[in-house]
């Protein structure tokens, strides 16, 4: 039995490890989550948050469908869960599509819907909808503006690591000694590990920035800001002695007026436990929230004695507290809206197209990639950069398929001084293609297809596109260009 035991908390083990290493770009981790035998506790685990991320999921494609606007949350609470049902990916992409035609001001949203119907047909390219989803795709670039391409109708390449990691788990499998020691090592771990932070959380999981940054926005104006922040003075008013009645009236109904103060606090608190799943713990481990919930639990009980005109003194400390408090989340939240443009942004990004092109298909003879280290700051989410990056890339990797030999892409990130004194980032996708994209008739067009469309997108957040002429061996130079963000 312990060595029954013993091989399901290791398969349960290379389980997690895949979703990990893969997230929701690749199968085999929902493979491997569904293989789990349920009979098991590690496969109950596995089943029954495969059924609860699955629940999330198919709410945020329903919540994506109807414009609401916290659709995300869903998405991030899931993600914590468990991978996703390849087979949702087509059922998001039509979501994200008819958004886009609701609000063509949005960019994003047509992007979106581009990159998950090309996921899916990635991961499924023989299923009963492939046909459907490959028309619905070639429908939403008529003009091939996005380069769509049967390469990306064709299931991602097997990863060779992934599968001799496998390949040495298994040959572990065979010595119950080891599978015993492994076992209990895991136990030891699993009660020995703490939950994140939230600054660790933001760190591990770049995805769940967006609802970070909105639950932070949320804490800070609800709460932070219209009852903690509006009685600044006043409080200085009381600790000096100065205050008049209705002043103290005023911070005593600003403070305690309405919903219960520490009412307040917990349902914002339990907001950020929904959202951001089972691996988030603000109550034990994230200091800052620590003291912030000890100066609420300090007002709350000072209510009595403000009423009577006592209790200043600790008023004034728990406020300041507050206030501290308020300024780190500003800070939090400026660096959540920051990416850094480094060699290990560029590796995802590559990473996770070459996925998506079958081996082979693309005989690359070269990609280089160069970023200074540390890499310059940007005022970008992570995701949608990385969203506007895959499509630039993919399109150069395309393009210098379809050209003979060599076939050469190259990125690089510089910083470029303007005569303002300020700082530009240009992240520069160059290849050997001949083929030059036309940005000129992309906008004329709209910027509604390809190219022009990620113009658009990019001018969401003051970012510009160009296509610049390249050094040799290169033919052209796409440019992503942003302002430089510093502190």
């Amino acid at each position: 039995m312990l060595l029954l035991g013993c091989g399901a908390s290791d398969q349960w083990s290379e389980a997690r490890a895949l979703y990990e290493t893969h997230r929701n770009r690749n199968a085999r981790a929902y493979d491997a989550w569904t293989a789990l035998d349920p009979g098991t506790p590690e496969g109950q685990e596995a089943h029954r948050r495969l059924l609860d991320a699955e629940r999330l999921y198919r709410q945020g494609i329903e919540a994506v469908d109807s414009g609401e606007p916290e659709a995300e949350v869903n998405f991030v609470q899931a993600v914590v869960l468990a991978p996703i049902d390849p087979a949702l990916w087509l059922p998001l992409a039509r979501a994200y599509r008819r958004r886009s035609s609701i609000e063509p001001d949005n960019p994003l949203l047509f992007l979106r819907a581009v990159e998950y119907y090309q996921r899916y047909l990635a991961l499924l390219p023989t299923s009963d909808e492939a046909e459907a989803a490959r028309a619905e795709l070639v429908e939403l670039d008529p003009e091939g503006g996005f380069g769509i391409d049967p390469l990306f109708v064709t299931p991602a390449p097997p990863d060779t690591e992934g599968e001799l990691q496998l390949t040495m788990a298994s040959a572990l499998a065979g010595s119950a000694f080891v599978l015993a020691l492994l076992a209990m090592g895991l136990l030891l771990l699993r009660r020995e590990r703490s939950g994140l932070t939230l600054a660790e959380l933001a760190s591990a999981r770049p995805e769940l920035h967006p609802a970070i940054a909105y639950l932070i926005g949320s804490l800070r104006h609800e709460l932070l800001k219209h009852r903690i922040g509006a009685v600044a003075s006043g409080v200085a008013d009381l600790t000096s002695g100065r205050a008049s009645t209705p002043a103290q009236r005023f911070v005593t109904e600003r403070l305690f007026g309405g919903e219960p103060l520490a009412e307040a606090w917990e349902g914002h608190l339990l907001a950020f436990e929904r959202a951001l799943g089972p691996e988030l713990d603000l109550r034990r481990r994230d200091v800052a929230f620590r003291r912030a919930a000890k100066a609420i639990d300090t007002l709350v009980r000072l209510q009595p004695e403000l009423a009577k005109g006592a209790g200043h003194a600790r008023l004034q400390a728990a406020h300041r507290e507050l206030r501290a408090f308020d300024g780190a989340l500003g800070q939090a939240l400026s660096r959540l809206t920051r990416t850094r443009v480094d060699e290990l942004l560029l590796r995802d990004v590559v990473g996770a197209v070459r996925q998506e092109i079958a081996a082979g298909k693309v005989a690359l003879d070269g990609i280089a990639l160069e970023a200074p280290t540390p890499g310059p700051y940007i005022e970008v989410f992570r995701g949608d950069l990385t969203l506007v990056l895959k499509n630039v890339v993919r399109n150069a990797i395309l393009a210098v398929a379809r050209d003979d030999a060599p076939r050469r892409v190259r990125i690089e990130v510089i910083t470029e001084l303007e005569a303002t004194g300020e700082e530009q980032v240009l992240i520069r996708v160059l290849d050997t293609a001949a083929a030059r994209p036309d940005l000129d008739a992309a906008k004329a067009k709209g910027m509604d297809r390809g190219l022009g469309l990620v113009s658009a997108a990019l001018q969401r957040y003051h970012g510009a596109l160009s296509v610049e002429d390249a050094e040799r061996p290169y033919e052209k130079a796409v440019v992503v260009r942003f302002f430089r963000a510093f502190d």
